[in-house]
């Protein structure tokens, strides 16, 4: 499995996305919950964990850290649904989401829950730091 099928055509991949947004339905607005991984509360990289590993099948580790060692590094302008985007929040602090298209991601915000923002929000914006792009194996 990987998430660069669609990367040759720059278009993001239909099924990826159907099931990244099915993802989201059922977790739309839970809020979050730093070191939560349930329905009660859930922080950023557990909801990574929980849409690669109930969509696809895949097992990433648990902090933030570490998913941003796995797969490829991708420049801003190829993103491709289901890329890992990374932003620095604080000097030791960083968040992840799932790139969904049209410059938008899935993650667990800290004010918000559950729910999708745009990368050119300002404050997202402002703390974008870098996208990889995972393949089955990496993980």
């Amino acid at each position: 499995m990987s998430f660069s099928a669609s990367a040759s055509s720059g278009h993001n991949n239909t099924q990826e996305l159907k099931k990244i947004l099915s993802h989201y339905d059922r977790w739309e607005g839970v809020r979050y919950k730093f070191g939560g991984n349930s329905r009660k509360g859930i922080d950023c990289s557990a909801y990574m964990q929980r849409v690669f590993q109930d969509e696809f099948a895949v097992s990433l580790p648990r902090s933030t850290g570490e998913q941003m060692k796995l797969g490829s590094r991708v420049a801003k302008s190829e993103l491709n649904t289901g890329d890992l985007v990374f932003f620095k929040t604080s000097p030791r602090q960083r968040h992840v989401g799932v790139y969904i298209g049209e410059g938008e991601f899935i993650h667990a915000s800290t004010s918000m829950g559950v729910t999708v923002s745009s990368l050119d929000n300002q404050y997202w914006g402002e703390r974008y730091e870098l996208a990889r792009r995972i393949n089955g194996s990496d993980a």
